[in-house]
Protein backbone atom coordinates (compact mmCIF):
# COMPACT_ATOMS: atom_id res chain seq x y z
CA UNK A 1 0.00 0.00 0.00
CA UNK A 2 1.21 3.37 -1.08
CA UNK A 3 0.15 6.38 1.13
CA UNK A 4 0.51 9.81 0.67
CA UNK A 5 0.04 13.49 1.87
CA UNK A 6 -1.73 16.30 0.18
CA UNK A 7 -2.04 19.45 1.82
CA UNK A 8 -3.87 22.55 0.47
CA UNK A 9 -5.16 26.32 1.49
CA UNK A 10 -8.64 26.22 2.66
CA UNK A 11 -9.50 29.78 3.53
CA UNK A 12 -7.43 30.61 6.58
CA UNK A 13 -5.91 27.23 7.39
CA UNK A 14 -4.54 24.23 5.92
CA UNK A 15 -5.75 21.05 5.14
CA UNK A 16 -3.51 18.05 5.02
CA UNK A 17 -5.05 14.61 3.95
CA UNK A 18 -4.21 11.00 3.33
CA UNK A 19 -6.56 9.99 0.29
CA UNK A 20 -5.44 6.00 0.90
CA UNK A 21 -6.84 6.07 4.74
CA UNK A 22 -9.52 9.15 4.25
CA UNK A 23 -8.11 10.80 6.65
CA UNK A 24 -7.77 14.71 7.11
CA UNK A 25 -6.45 17.41 9.57
CA UNK A 26 -6.65 21.10 10.06
CA UNK A 27 -3.80 23.29 10.99
CA UNK A 28 -2.55 27.18 10.98
CA UNK A 29 0.46 26.51 8.75
CA UNK A 30 1.26 23.50 5.91
CA UNK A 31 4.09 22.07 8.72
CA UNK A 32 1.46 22.03 11.49
CA UNK A 33 -1.29 20.73 9.08
CA UNK A 34 1.33 17.65 7.88
CA UNK A 35 2.25 17.14 11.32
CA UNK A 36 -1.13 16.73 12.82
CA UNK A 37 -2.31 14.56 9.73
CA UNK A 38 1.04 12.37 10.15
CA UNK A 39 0.34 11.60 13.55
CA UNK A 40 -3.37 10.68 12.78
CA UNK A 41 -1.96 8.47 10.60
CA UNK A 42 0.31 6.47 12.99
CA UNK A 43 -2.58 5.93 15.72
CA UNK A 44 -4.57 4.66 12.73
CA UNK A 45 -2.17 2.43 11.94
CA UNK A 46 -2.01 1.51 15.20
CA UNK A 47 -5.21 0.71 16.49
CA UNK A 48 -7.29 0.00 13.57
CA UNK A 49 -7.29 -4.01 13.71
CA UNK A 50 -8.31 -2.61 17.34
CA UNK A 51 -11.55 -0.70 16.27
CA UNK A 52 -12.29 -4.46 13.96
CA UNK A 53 -10.58 -3.01 10.54
CA UNK A 54 -9.22 -5.92 8.48
CA UNK A 55 -5.89 -4.59 7.55
CA UNK A 56 -2.38 -5.65 7.67
CA UNK A 57 -0.84 -2.85 10.52
CA UNK A 58 2.52 -4.13 9.91
CA UNK A 59 2.37 -3.47 6.26
CA UNK A 60 0.28 -0.11 7.14
CA UNK A 61 3.27 0.94 9.24
CA UNK A 62 6.06 -0.21 6.41
CA UNK A 63 4.01 1.78 3.81
CA UNK A 64 3.65 4.95 6.51
CA UNK A 65 7.62 4.74 7.35
CA UNK A 66 8.24 4.76 3.69
CA UNK A 67 5.43 7.61 2.97
CA UNK A 68 6.66 9.83 5.60
CA UNK A 69 10.56 9.62 6.66
CA UNK A 70 10.31 12.12 9.36
CA UNK A 71 7.76 10.42 11.36
CA UNK A 72 9.90 7.79 12.14
CA UNK A 73 10.45 8.88 16.03
CA UNK A 74 6.52 8.11 16.30
CA UNK A 75 7.54 4.20 15.80
CA UNK A 76 10.37 3.95 18.71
Amino acid sequence: MELSIKVERKDNEYLASCPELDIFCYGPTPEKARLRLQKVMVFYAETASQLGYNIDAEELLTSLKDAVPNVTSFFQ
